[in-house]
Formats: structure tokens, sequence, C-alpha cells
């Protein structure tokens, strides 16, 4: 049989479900929604203009990934991650980002470090007041890395504690200078990832993360 070729896949619209769930996503990042708040299941679906149907399929999703805590008959509620738990997070994303960091080193063309410095570029860019604007590009420039390399499992498993990071990341970028600061460390992975150097790019990535647990935790 005849291989097809030069046919691009058709790209299929994100579902209601999977616009909920970045919608709130959205909120959680910009501290629209907050801790230590009951929400109305009803209510955010009319927020959203959707029905109760896709709404409901994204609060599942975000139960599921340990964000948010339903409560049958009464909405539902922010997660509340304890020290330890927190520190679990950087600890395993420390050991994950480490290692994408040095492996990325080993094979990075120009243009992955042109795709990276171009997010770093436009966090610097930004100010006070655009905190949500920069943790977005923040977990796009962590998640690239592992998307670069094609490591799919690794991938999955930095989504799942992006996901956990939502609940707190948006506190530690309101102290003062540590939008700076972290222009300076994202920029540090970069450069050893340039110049080849597997080590300074795994020290790099660890340091950045211990920095942001020593405001975040």
């Amino acid at each position: 049989m005849a291989k097809l070729s030069g046919i691009a896949a058709v790209e299929r619209p994100p579902t209601l479900g999977r616009r909920a769930y970045l919608q709130i996503q959205q909120a959680i990042r910009d501290g629209s929604l907050t801790h230590g708040e009951q929400y109305s299941e009803n209510e955010l679906a009319e927020s959203l203009g959707m029905s109760r149907t896709p709404v409901r399929e994204a609060l599942l999703t975000l139960s599921r990934e340990g964000i948010i805590v339903v409560e049958s008959q009464r909405g539902f509620r922010l997660r509340e991650l304890s020290t330890a738990e927190r520190q679990e997070i950087f600890d395993l994303r420390s050991l994950l980002e480490g290692f994408v960091a040095s492996r990325l080193a080993l094979s990075a063309t120009a243009e992955d470090i042109s795709q990276l410095r171009t997010i770093v570029d436009a966090q610097e860019r930004l100010s006070s007041g655009q905190e949500s604007e920069f943790l977005a590009l923040d977990e796009r420039f962590h998640l690239l890395q592992s998307e670069i390399l094609g490591l799919e499992r690794t991938h999955a498993t930095m989504v799942s504690l992006r996901g956990a990071m939502w609940l707190f990341g948006f506190e530690a970028l309101k102290l003062p200078h540590r939008l700076e600061a972290v222009v300076v460390e994202h920029r540090a992975i970069i450069d050893a990832i340039e110049q080849g150097d597997p080590e300074a790019a795994a020290s790099a990535a660890r340091k950045h993360l211990e920095n942001t647990a020593a405001v975040a935790l």
C-alpha cells in the first residue's frame, strides 16, 4: 500500500471541558480564585458561559491532579498544600529539571536556544502587576525543554508538578525583585545549555529551584 505524504493532520479544537480547565487554570494563576474561599460550580459555569457538564469535567480533572477539593453539594475550594508537600514538589522538580537541562546541553540546536531566549526576553519585558503573564511564560520555559528532547514521560510528570505550582507560584513572584532574579537565573540555565556543559546546566537549573523554594516555602 502506498504511503501518504504531504497531508497535514487536522487540528482539533479544544473540547469545552478542556477550555473550562484552561480558564480555571488561568484564574488560579492570576489570583482570581484564592485559598480559603468556597466556590459554586453553578456560578463558575455561569461566569464561563458554559453548561455545568464541561465545568464539572474540568473540576474533576483538577481534583484528580490535587489542585482543588470538590465537596458534595458545597462546591469546591483550592487545596491547601502543606510545607512538606511544597518541599516534595521542589525536590522532584529539581531532580527532573536538572536531568532535562543536562540532556539538553548535549543536543540543543541554535533554534532550541533561540526559542528559550525568546521566552525569557518576553519575561524581562514584563513588570510588577503582570505576574500572571510572567508565570505563564515561566511554565512555558520549563516545559519546553522536555518537549524539545521528546521526553514524554518526564514531560507529563513535569506538567503535573507545574499544576501544583499554580497554588503558590503567584505568591513567590509578589516578593520584591523576584521577577528580575528569575530572569537572571533562567538566562544562566540557557547559557550553560548553549555552552554544551551538562553539569553547569544541571547545576543552574537546581540553583534556580533552590532560590524559588527559599521564597515559596
